[in-house]
C-alpha cells in the first residue's frame, strides 16, 4: 500500500470541479447517510446545552458542558451534514462574541477557567459565521453591525496584541492554547508564549479571508479589501519565514529569535533538537495547515506530501495519521512526564485528518485525499465514537462515547464523493 501511495503522490491529480450551486442539505445521498446514522444523531442530542447567562442553547461535544473554540468549527460541519438547523451554530458564535472584553480578547472556552482565562479564542469565528451564510443562507450573524465590530476587534487582537515581536506572525500562549495539549516541545508550557505557530498563522489566513467575505456581504468593500490584503501578506510570511527548504517542512518559530534551544530541550528531557536558527524543528501534524489554508506553494506541498505525510517513518502510522511524526523522540502512545490534558503525541485526531484531507484536495491530490478519507472513516467505524484514537492500534481513547468533532469521520467518504467543499472560503 505504501508503494501505491508513493506512486500516487508523484502523480499530478486533476482539480475538483467548481462548487455546485446546490446546497449540501439537499443532497440525496447525504439524506440516505443520515438515515444510516440515526443512532449517531441521537447520541449528538447529549451535546445540546443552555448557556446560563444568555439562555442561548448551544452544542458541545463535551459532557462537562464546555464550549470550546476550534471544536465549534468542525462540530458545525457535523451539524450541517446531520441536517440540524443553524441555531446551535449561530448561538455558539454569539456566546463567544458576547463574552468579549473591550480590547477584543475572548477567552477560548465558555465558561472560562483558571487555565484558559489568559488564552484568546482560536481564530475560527468568522469561518463559522461564513459557513452559516454559505450553507444555510442565514445572514443574521452578519447583518448585526455590533457583531461585525466584535469580529474585527477579536481578529485584530490576534494580529496585533498577539504579535509581541512585531514580525507579523502571531503567537500561541502555550501548547494547551494550540488545542494540541501536550505538544510542549513546539509550543511551551502554560503562558510561556514562546512559539509562533504555523497552524495559528494558517488559521489566521483563513480567518482574515472569511472576515473579508463577511465584510463584503455586509456592504463594506473597503474593509473586505483591507483584510484580504492582510491575509495575502500573512500567507507570504508563512511561505518564506516558516519554511525550511533543507528539511522540506514548515516549522513553528521562536518568539525570541535569540532564545536558546535549551529551553525546549529541558521540556523534552532530551537533547535531540537540530539547531535551525529561530525555527523550532518539531514535526507536528499542525504543520500541514498551510495546505488547508492554501498558503503553501505547489512545490512546498509536494515535498510535505511525498517526504512526510505518507511516510510510515513519519506520519503514516498503522492507524493514520499521527499528531506527531514517528521520527520525533517524544512520539508516545501514553502521556509523558509534565504532559497535561489529552494526548497529541502519537494519536489520531479526526479534525486534523480532516484538515489534511482538504489540504490534499486543495492541491489536486484527489486520490491521496480519498485514501485519507477511507482510513479515517475506517478508524471511526471500527473503534466507535471516541475523542481520539491510538495511532499504532486504532483503539479508541479519551471520552467514551464522544459526540463532538470526531463524528466528522462518519461523513468523510461521502464528502469525498461530491464536488462541493464546505471548507472553501472564496466560492
Amino acid at each position: 500500500m505504501n508503494k501505491y501511495i508513493a506512486t500516487l503522490a508523484l502523480a499530478g491529480m486533476a482539480a475538483l470541479p467548481n462548487v455546485s450551486a446546490q446546497k449540501i442539505a439537499d443532497n440525496e445521498s447525504l439524506k440516505a447517510l443520515r438515515t444510516e446514522l440515526s443512532d449517531v444523531n441521537e447520541l449528538m442530542k447529549n451535546g445540546i446545552m443552555t448557556e446560563e447567562v444568555s439562555g442561548l442553547d448551544y452544542f458541545t461535544g463535551y459532557s462537562y458542558r464546555t464550549l470550546y473554540d476550534w471544536d465549534q468549527y468542525f462540530e458545525s460541519i457535523v451539524q450541517l451534514y446531520m441536517g440540524w438547523p443553524a441555531t446551535y451554530i449561530k448561538n455558539g458564535v454569539q456566546i463567544f462574541l458576547d463574552n468579549q472584553r473591550e480590547d477584543g480578547f475572548i477567552v477560548r472556552s465558555v465558561p472560562g477557567n483558571e487555565f484558559h482565562d489568559n488564552e484568546h479564542v482560536k481564530p475560527f469565528l468568522a469561518q463559522i459565521a461564513l459557513l452559516v451564510y454559505d450553507e444555510y443562507g442565514d445572514k443574521e450573524l452578519i447583518l448585526k453591525p455590533e457583531n461585525m465590530r466584535r469580529l474585527k476587534k477579536y481578529l485584530d487582537y490576534w494580529l496585533v496584541d498577539m504579535d509581541s515581536n512585531g514580525n507579523g506572525l502571531s503567537e500561541w500562549m502555550s501548547a494547551p492554547h494550540t488545542g494540541m495539549d501536550n505538544q510542549l516541545e513546539r509550543a511551551g508550557l502554560w503562558l510561556e508564549r514562546v512559539s509562533e505557530g504555523v497552524d495559528l498563522n494558517s488559521y489566521l489566513v483563513r480567518e482574515c479571508r472569511a472576515f473579508a467575505r463577511l465584510a463584503e456581504l455586509s456592504g463594506d468593500k473597503k474593509l473586505a479589501a483591507e483584510y484580504r490584503k492582510k491575509a495575502d501578506e500573512l500567507a507570504e510570511r508563512i511561505r518564506t519565514m516558516m519554511w525550511d527548504d533543507e528539511d522540506g517542512f514548515f516549522y513553528d518559530l521562536k518568539v525570541d529569535p535569540e532564545g536558546p534551544m535549551d529551553h525546549y530541550n529541558k521540556i523534552a528531557r532530551v537533547n535531540m533538537y537540530k539547531q535551525k536558527g529561530n525555527m523550532i524543528p518539531v514535526r507536528s501534524i499542525s504543520s500541514f495547515t498551510p495546505l488547508f489554508a492554501e498558503v503553501a506553494t505547489p512545490q512546498q506541498a509536494d515535498r510535505m506530501i511525498k517526504e512526510y505525510l505518507f511516510n510510515p517513518n513519519e506520519f503514516w502510522t498503522p492507524a493514520p495519521m499521527a499528531a506527531l511524526a514517528k521520527s520525533e523522540p517524544w512520539y508516545s502512545t501514553i502521556l509523558l512526564p509534565n504532559d497535561v490534558g489529552c494526548s497529541w503525541r502519537a494519536n489520531v485526531w479526526i479534525p486534523t485528518n480532516y484538515m489534511v484531507y482538504h489540504g490534499l484536495r486543495n492541491y489536486g491530490k484527489d486520490q491521496l485525499a480519498s485514501i485519507v478519507a477511507h482510513y479515517t472513516q475506517k478508524i471511526v467505524k471500527e473503534a466507535g465514537n471516541r475523542e481520539y484514537y491510538n495511532s499504532e492500534t486504532g483503539e479508541g481513547c479519551g471520552l467514551d462515547p464522544f459526540w463532538g468533532w470526531s463524528l466528522l469521520g462518519h461523513f468523510m467518504e461521502w464528502e469525498d464523493s461530491i464536488p462541493q467543499d464546505v471548507t472553501k472560503i472564496d466560492k
